[in-house]
């Protein structure tokens, strides 16, 4: 084949390479995730789940307390370790950074500040 043959292959080629990142460009932009961060984040609710031998789920309930009460929105925020669950009190207000980057559909708890603003860093003994 000659060069001004070939031309219209090459072209169909860029044009399939180009179809292809943009497919999948658009697949990305599916999984949009949220990030939220409440200086003001009201404990309205604890909950757990257990089934034994094969997981366990703990999440807390609430809403931002600044929020106009018309506009509150209210989130499930899962919780993956105990210790951390352990310490949230219902009716208490907190700093809470959550997402769903690991999961579409579930929030997980990112950071979380007591209600004193005490924040502890570091290792212990």
């Amino acid at each position: 084949m000659t060069k001004q043959k070939n031309w219209p292959y090459i072209v169909i080629g860029l044009l399939l390479v180009m179809v292809f990142f943009i497919l999948l460009s658009n697949k990305n932009e599916d999984q949009l995730v949220n990030h939220h961060t409440f200086a003001s984040f009201y404990v309205k609710e604890k909950g757990h789940h257990i089934e034994p031998g094969e997981y366990m789920e703990m999440w807390v309930e609430g809403y931002n307390e600044a929020e106009n009460e018309e506009n509150r929105k209210h989130y499930r925020v899962y919780i993956k370790d105990a210790n951390v669950f352990n310490l949230i009190e219902e009716g208490s207000v907190y700093l809470f950074s959550f997402s769903n980057e690991n999961s579409p559909d579930r929030y997980y708890l990112e950071q979380i500040s007591p209600p004193n603003g005490e924040n502890l860093t570091g290792e212990g003994r």
